[in-house]
């Protein structure tokens, strides 16, 4: 069985759910002082080249991804009781599909991925919240519309390439489905983990 097709019909089935995780996931990275530190990111999509995410170069995230420290992604879906833990390198993401999902980002989306880059990276402390608004303020001014935001190139698109996902069927008294899927040469090979 391939753990990738399960995985996106599960995500339809949240969907159909009204899943408010079906369009998330969590990733979990390591500090450069060897701290865990995880937080929530839209999945943009699953498919033959991995799980696609958009993550701004000047963010923490980024340099942590890449200092080999390790990192995980998590996908849960309370309303169909699925997990994923989900394992590989990064693989970058083609312009076409990047200038695609930026196509769908909203005007204060981007607006704030512009802000990085000209005003604070992002988890920069500022000195109030007003500060940041009133820069996001001055960027609607100058680009009034969606299409006036031209895509950052401190944005960048990844795609995480599964060679190890964990899942997680959830059961009501605890008796958990749970399998770990190892990728080979020639597919998947598959152990029953103790939930």
């Amino acid at each position: 069985m391939d753990p990738v097709k399960e995985i996106v019909a599960e995500r339809e089935r949240a969907r159909g759910l009204s899943d408010p995780n079906a369009n998330v996931c969590f990733l979990a990275t390591v500090t450069p002082e060897g701290g865990a530190t995880v937080r929530a990111l839209s999945l943009r999509d699953i498919d033959r080249r991995g799980f696609g995410l958009l993550i701004n170069e000047l963010s923490p995230k980024w340099r942590q991804l890449h200092t080999g420290a390790g990192f995980e992604l998590l996908l849960f879906w309370p309303t169909v009781h699925r997990q994923y833990r989900v394992r590989g390198p990064l693989a970058p993401m083609d312009d076409a599909d990047l200038e695609r999902y930026w196509s769908y980002k909203s005007h204060g989306s981007r607006l704030l991925e512009l802000y990085y880059p000209t005003f604070e990276p992002q988890s920069t402390p500022v000195p109030s919240r007003q500060h940041l608004l009133d820069g996001i303020e001055s960027m609607r001014r100058k680009f009034p519309s969606p299409e006036d935001v031209l895509l950052p190139k401190s944005l960048k698109g990844v795609y995480l390439v599964p060679d190890r996902i964990e899942v997680w069927h959830g059961e009501a008294e605890r008796l958990h489905d749970r399998r770990l899927y190892t990728r080979k040469d020639r597919g998947w090979e598959v152990q029953i983990l103790v939930p």
